[in-house]
């Protein structure tokens, strides 16, 4: 089995994968020692990017104690990284084979990582595909933010019955309509759960400047 060794992952629950770029200084940023290596196939790479999976027993044996933190020299029971030669990833698994958490990486060290394994013979992981991600995995953090700070601030004007304000935002995304006001709420909330694009970005920042003004 093929090792890594001297890495820095973030890693994160596993319906969040933060790019390099996100991260911030209060992450709990992992400084990796050692972590096993696998080359998949760009079809294995983007069902696991994907999907929720879960990988055979066979691999939870191989991989078994082989990731080291450089942190009280601290083990992780199920780590490993993949990539397909285009990407990277690092995965942590629980005792089972489902995936907890997972990390992106630095860009230069996916780049060392993709040309030592250029090499490599493709291994075929088994794995089980148990569900499809939802929308929010591919949010960035930021926008992650502020969906949810949309939400709480919605729901806390149908909470307060506060009908004009909520009007206006809701005219700010769809054209005047005959609906209710509990229809216009339930559209809206459904909509950001599973639509969320750039015009809620910009609604955001309205909400935010109403805040401002006060």
């Amino acid at each position: 089995m093929t090792y890594i060794y001297d890495v820095l992952l973030n890693f994160n629950d596993d319906n969040r994968m933060i790019d390099f770029y996100e991260w911030k200084e209060e992450d709990s940023l992992e400084h990796i020692k050692k972590i096993p290596l696998f080359r998949i196939s760009s079809k294995q790479m983007n069902e696991m990017t994907q999907n929720k999976i879960k990988v055979s027993n066979e691999l939870l044996e191989k991989i078994k104690g082989t990731t080291i933190s450089y942190k009280n020299k601290k083990s992780i029971q199920y780590g490993a990284l993949f990539s397909d030669l285009n990407k990277v990833i690092a995965l942590e698994f629980d005792n089972k084979g489902n995936v907890i958490s997972r990390s992106s990486l630095l860009l230069d060290e996916e780049e060392d990582i993709i040309e030592e394994c250029d090499d490599f013979l493709e291994e075929k992981i088994t794995y089980e595909i148990k569900e499809k991600y939802q929308i929010d995995y591919f949010l960035t953090r930021e926008e992650h933010f502020k969906k949810n700070y949309l939400l709480k601030e919605l729901k806390g004007l149908k909470e307060d019955q506060d009908i004009d304000k909520f009007n206006y935002l809701y005219e700010e995304v769809f054209s005047k309509d005959k609906l209710s006001f509990f229809e216009r709420y339930q559209k809206i909330i459904e909509d950001i759960e599973k639509n969320y694009t750039s015009k809620y970005n910009e609604l955001y920042e309205i909400v935010r400047l109403t805040y401002i003004k006060k």
